[in-house]
């Protein structure tokens, strides 16, 4: 299989394995994510569906919430 190059003006790809963590699922946050997210631990990742159906990612440093009902 020949390899491609990302398209110009993309800075990283990172893929990751979603593994089964119980009856969750998991990821390890690639280096380069956490490094631009500037995520660390006790950070919140939240995951927002728009609607034109994209999905927007974004931390909440360390936050006591996981989710948008715990906002309340």
């Amino acid at each position: 299989m020949k390899k491609t190059a990302p398209p110009k003006g993309m800075p990283w790809s990172a893929p990751v394995l979603i593994r089964k963590d119980g009856k969750k699922l998991a990821v390890e946050l690639p280096p380069q994510v956490a490094a631009d997210l500037k995520a660390g631990p006790g950070d919140v990742l939240n995951f927002t569906k728009l609607p034109d159906g994209d999905i927007q990612i974004w931390v909440v440093k360390k936050s006591g919430y996981a989710s948008l009902k715990d906002m309340k």
